[in-house]
């Protein structure tokens, strides 16, 4: 089965910071709630767009954008209305802003008002807004003043639409919908027994009225609001509705479904919404026909084709789906993957990403590639398991395998042979490249999730769940060799690694693991490059290793991070991490933060006295590398010792081009103290004295 896609373009150890290291790509930032809270297009080329922290508007279909900040910064923005391509107004924090000429100029109010969520001009004159409390207020004069109204409840109301100027209707929480007959004067109450939670209001004639929110239930009314009756349906999620013509309407809210009715809301049919893999929040229809979504995640959709069909029209983000694992083929070409069907490509070493959808209903946990064109991606949702296989280098994917049990790690030992960890004690294998899987358990092991799977040979192998378990005949009998709850597993010839609560070694084929704290608490993934070089997380802190895992230092800092899924290394230096919220970071020299200070080649060696000395805790350490006629890098180590000569952190360990350099030092984890730091080489070695004074 094919898929489509969318496109769019230590026993010892001690903290050291080097922040200089790793580049974020993409910051790993939760978006709260909805990023494009709200979308009005008024043709195919003009339209707005209202985000948590500005308005947007467009003019060319979505290719660029114009933005407009509050003046008020610092607030957050509520809602908008636009009645037509100039005039509209938006609402942030307590301020009202009103613009006639299309956004070149505003004119902000105080409505003196807090916990605003929605807003409906009728006119240019006539406006109301609701918010918590049961807070209706109303202007005549174009939102320049504004009148308190009583409704008679107080709970929050989240959106209001008016009919005419007589007749409105305002929905709010816990099944609450109000009516007035008189501009708002006066109230009448409905409440909805089940309690739904209503976010969207819609007139489409002067005597229809539709309420629509959480529950998936539609609630009707054929006179203005006075009577309603509800509409069962299955679209748990409904946050917008709206009308292209006489009679038709569409919901939509949650992913890959809408309903539509063709006799204003008396019937409603739910279909399929391809491409619309995320939640929708509005949806605002042109003249031609044209749909127009403000989704999560940041993103603008475009459907010609009455909502059954969407393409992405515009991304804040590559992504702000949680990325779950990272692989790239070479310096260039890489792939990352992660919830919701998210798979992201690059071409020039992690810098700039292009998005696809391989389904929504898809959560992908583990992406290797056994080639340079063959590749799996395993994953699934709740209580079914799936893998993607491609053979062209990424460019499409099929369904390989598909059951009952989530997959949450692959790994391959050649391009035939693989296996699968997954929940439910399961284990899956292929033996001709993916295109057919056994299935077994380990036998005699407690119901429990397979995290990760590792084998060295078509015989031996181990599956960290709860705790490591080892199989020397193919996974025919299974034997316990660790209890520690273990994350992931990585093998190095005959020497493992794992992490659980802290980070685990073995240097016998995994019969007996020994624990080397890193610092910190709950560790990641884990990436060796070689038997000495490797790297863990826990979970935005990486942590750097030289020396097999008995010194680790701290690469990056909260101001350099991201919450880290997966890590990967091509070779010592150059090296990949994503994680949450779409974040997304790489390094061209292993994660050590050491910093060229110019392009001047020295004359000869030298280490400098850090700066400043006596120091709490920062420090800075440069040092100079010569030209050779043997060489152009040298392998350069920068180590730092205690009193008694004990290594206590590894600063630089790699090859280095003729320059001067500086890197950082952050010594807040060690006592106060002389310490002595050495610049060492196959050529030179030189060492100086510095104070911690705390």
């Amino acid at each position: 089965m094919k898929t489509n896609t969318l496109f769019i373009i230590l026993l010892f150890s001690v903290n050291v910071y080097s922040q200089g290291g790793w580049e974020v790509i993409q910051s790993g930032e939760s978006i709260y709630g909805s990023y494009f809270k709200d979308a009005v297009f008024f043709d195919d080329q003009t339209g707005w767009v209202l985000t948590q922290y500005n308005v947007k508007k467009t003019t060319n279909s979505c290719q660029s954008w114009i933005t407009y900040n509050a003046p008020n910064h610092g607030n957050s923005m509520n809602c908008f209305q636009f009645i037509n391509k100039e005039t509209g107004w938006v609402f942030e924090g307590k301020y009202v802003n009103f613009t006639s000429n299309g956004g070149n100029n505003w004119v902000t109010t105080d409505s003196t008002s807090t916990g605003v969520k929605g807003i409906f001009f009728k006119d240019l004159l006539n406006g109301w807004y609701c918010g918590s409390n049961g807070m209706v207020k109303k202007t005549t004069n174009g939102g320049y003043n504004w009148v308190s109204i009583n409704t008679g409840t107080s709970n929050n109301l989240n959106s209001i639409a008016f009919a005419d100027t007589d007749f409105g209707v305002c929905g709010g929480d816990w099944g609450t919908i109000i009516f007035t007959t008189n501009g708002g004067a006066s109230w009448g109450q409905f409440t909805d027994i089940y309690l739904g939670f209503f976010t969207g209001v819609k007139f489409p004639n002067s005597q229809i009225c539709l309420v629509t929110g959480t529950g998936s239930i539609v609630y009707r009314s054929t006179n203005r609001g006075i009577n309603w009756i509800p509409g069962f349906t299955n679209l748990p999620i409904q946050n917008s509705v709206e009308f292209n013509n006489v009679g038709t309407g569409f919901i939509f809210g949650a992913p890959l479904s809408f309903l539509k009715t063709t006799n204003y809301g008396a019937g409603w049919d739910q279909y399929s919404a391809a491409g619309l893999f995320t939640q929708a929040f509005s949806v605002s229809i042109t003249p031609s026909n044209t749909f127009w979504c403000a989704a999560d995640s940041g993103i603008i959709f475009k459907s010609t084709s009455e909502g059954s069909s969407w393409d992405i029209a515009y991304r804040e983000y590559i992504t702000k789906e949680n990325l779950r694992s990272v692989y790239f083929l070479d310096q260039l070409t890489g792939f990352a993957a992660g919830v919701r069907g998210t798979f992201i490509t690059s071409t020039n070493g992690g810098v700039n990403w292009s998005y696809r959808n391989l389904g929504a209903e898809s959560s992908f946990n583990s992406l290797v590639f056994v080639n340079s064109s063959t590749g799996f991606l395993g994953g699934g949702q709740g209580y079914f398991g799936i893998v993607f296989k491609t053979t062209n280098r990424g460019s499409n994917w099929q369904i390989a395998y598909r059951d009952s049990a989530q997959v949450n790690a692959l790994q391959f030992i050649n391009a035939n042979t693989g296996w699968g960890a997954c929940n439910n004690n399961v284990i899956i294998k292929t033996t001709d490249a993916g295109n057919s899987w056994s299935r077994s358990t380990i036998q005699n092991a407690s119901y429990n999730n397979n995290n990760d799977i590792y084998f060295l040979d078509q015989n031996t192998g181990f599956v960290g769940r709860n705790g490591i378990y080892k199989t020397t005949d193919g996974g025919i009998n299974w034997y316990r060799v660790l209890v520690n709850s273990t994350q992931t597993i990585q093998f190095i010839g005959n020497i493992g690694y794992a992490t659980t609560t802290t980070f685990m070694k073995s240097t016998n084929t995994g019969e007996n693991w020994v624990s080397y704290p890193t610092g910190g608490s709950y560790r990641g993934d884990v990436f060796f490059i070689n038997t000495e070089t490797g790297w863990v997380n826990s979970p935005s802190i990486i942590r750097k290793t030289t020396n097999g895992g008995l010194n680790w230092s701290i690469q990056n800092s909260n101001l350099n991070s991201i919450a880290v899924n997966s890590i990967f290394f091509l070779n010592e230096n150059q090296g990949w991490v994503v994680g949450d919220y779409g974040g997304i970071m790489r390094t061209t020299n292993g994660g050590i933060g050491i910093q060229p200070i110019n392009s001047n080649i020295p004359n000869g060696f030298e280490l400098s006295q850090n700066y400043p000395n006596p120091f709490n805790p920062m420090t800075k350490i440069r040092f100079s590398i010569p030209a050779s006629v043997e060489t152009t890098r040298r392998v350069v180590s920068l180590r730092i010792y205690d009193v008694l000569g004990k290594e206590i952190a590894v600063l630089v360990n790699q090859d280095l081009k003729p320059g001067t350099y500086e890197i950082e030092w952050d010594a807040a984890s060690v006592s106060s103290g002389v310490y002595f730091y050495s610049l060492i080489t196959n050529e030179f070695t030189q060492t100086k004295k510095m104070v911690v004074l705390k």
